[in-house]
């Protein structure tokens, strides 16, 4: 949220209105529609392209309100992408050599629950590598039912790599409109919040740079001449408030950050012959 912060104070509404939707710019959050893979992850189990084998129903995956991630199986053979939340019969399976066999569980599950029970009691949630299989599943999916495969895929990312963790949406988004949006704007005339648009529309953007720290290690001798206990909390943090306070002095910029570094038996200063030293 301190970076929500920051990007709302540094936001000049009157430069950013538009012949519509005003006030509006990219950030890097987008969904990723094409990372559908396996709980089954070993690499030896499958052969060339068998990883990738789908059986989609028509008009599916269709990611509806951006919440569909995970794979399901109905009573036809086809697949369809369902959010995880919802509660489904898995089909497990067990491997023994190059023998493969598949298992309905008759238990109302979420979908990483079923991924959880399968790990424990058999190999693995279902994969499914070709036709064959897929029509073994089919077999034991009661008619009219659905039960969950082993297939899944990653929701928000962020592009630069890091875990998507914090939620800032908008009411009623992301809503995935059209079945279309994929990239994600954040509103500066409502707090920063975010909306989810097609990604070819044309916006303003935030970029980032990361700004290099650099760390260096000192080692401090002090001459011990009073009672105080130099490992104690409340004297550490002044003599660090000091210490910023004479580098300031000496034209150090204001962002400097101290700390002290404990040592293996948890303090920071030791005796040395009659004085007190860190490390």
């Amino acid at each position: 949220m301190e970076d929500v912060g920051i990007l709302n104070s540094m936001a000049d509404l009157t430069q950013m209105v538009y012949p519509t939707y005003s006030y509006r710019a990219w950030i890097g959050l987008y969904d990723d529609l094409n990372s559908w893979r396996w709980s089954m992850s070993d690499s030896k189990f499958y052969q060339q392209e068998q990883r990738e084998f789908r059986n989609w129903k028509s008009g599916e995956p269709d990611n509806r309100r951006s919440v569909e991630h995970c794979g399901s199986m109905t009573s036809d053979g086809t697949w369809l992408d369902e959010p995880c939340s919802y509660t489904r019969r898995p089909v497990c399976f067990n491997i023994t050599g190059t023998v493969v066999k598949f298992v309905l569980i008759n238990t109302l599950m979420t979908w990483t629950a079923a991924q959880k029970y399968c790990r424990e009691y058999h190999s693995d949630l279902a994969s499914v590598r070709n036709m064959t299989e897929n029509q073994k599943i089919q077999e034991l999916v009661p008619a009219g039912g659905i039960v969950w495969i082993g297939l899944y895929r990653d929701a928000w990312k962020w592009s630069d790599g890091r875990n998507f963790s914090l939620s800032y949406w908008n009411s009623i988004e992301p809503n995935n409109n059209a079945g279309k949006e994929n990239c994600v704007a954040a509103v500066f005339n409502d707090e920063g919040k975010w909306e989810d648009w097609t990604c070819d529309l044309k916006r303003a953007f935030i970029c980032y740079s990361y700004i290099p720290v650099s760390k260096k290690v000192l080692a401090l001798k002090l001459e011990k001449t009073s009672n105080l206990d130099l490992n104690d909390h409340a004297v550490l943090e002044e003599l660090l408030n000091q210490l910023k306070q004479k580098l300031k002095e000496q034209g150090l910029n204001e962002d400097i950050q101290l700390s002290w570094r404990k040592q293996s038996d948890g303090n920071v200063f030791h005796k040395e012959k009659n004085k007190q030293t860190s490390v």
